[in-house]
């Protein structure tokens, strides 16, 4: 049972780092489909963090596993955490369009002479 357990953390481990690199690579493509990324791995992170649970509950792990299965949970999360983040950040590659308000006069466009 411990070597399930310890098998199950190690795979937990992989999968969040490779969840994190890809919320990080769509997030340069595609900054709008981040969204649904992030949905689609939220399922795959929950796993990770939850599939050792019964394996180390069954068994008499060392503590190290226990640390190590609480650390991949918490990655698992800050995974997460960081990609919803991302999402509510403005793509930095377009630039707003500037607008008129209550203090500020209507923008309008000028001719340059050459």
């Amino acid at each position: 049972m411990e070597v399930l357990a310890w098998t199950l953390i190690t795979l937990g481990a992989l999968t969040t780092a490779v969840c994190a690199v890809h919320l990080t690579r769509s997030r340069r493509r595609d900054a709008s489909g981040l969204a649904r990324s992030i949905h689609h791995t939220a399922a795959v992170l929950l796993a990770a963090g939850l599939l050792p649970a019964p394996a180390l509950i069954a068994g008499e792990p060392a503590a190290a596993a226990w640390g190590l299965w609480g650390a991949v949970t918490i990655a698992a999360a800050l995974v997460y955490c960081a990609a919803d983040t991302l999402r509510d950040i403005p793509d930095r590659t377009r630039r707003p369009e500037p607008r008129a308000g209550p203090d500020r006069p209507p923008v309008r466009e000028t001719a340059q002479a050459d």
